[in-house]
């Protein structure tokens, strides 16, 4: 009796295990690494006057889908933004910047 139980639980053990290396193995599989090119943005912008300006662009424009990262500067007038390439223009960007109430340099 113990000998049939032992190879019921070993037959379990192993059913287990392939279970979990062919979920290990679909999950792989569905990790596709997606190469995404970027590229950086500079503006002029005037009209910001503090560090709440600052965020104010910084949160306006990270609502644009394609845009990676936001730096505003209101001492230099400056904003870089990083995006994906291709999923996001120049004349989006000053439109969406000149929204929030500020003015882009042409």
């Amino acid at each position: 009796m113990k000998q049939i139980l032992i190879v019921v639980f070993a037959i379990a053990c192993l059913a287990a295990c392939q279970s979990n290396t062919k979920k290990a193995e679909s999950n792989s599989k569905a990790e596709t690494t997606q190469v995404v090119d970027y590229e950086t943005m500079e503006f002029t912008v005037t009209g910001m006057t503090c560090t709440g300006c600052e965020n104010t662009i910084k949160n306006g424009l990270k609502q644009i889908d394609g845009v990676v990262e936001v730096e505003a500067s209101h001492t230099n007038n400056k904003v870089s933004i990083k995006v994906e390439k291709d999923k996001v223009n120049r004349d989006e960007i000053a439109q969406q910047i000149e929204a929030i109430g500020y003015n882009v340099e042409k």
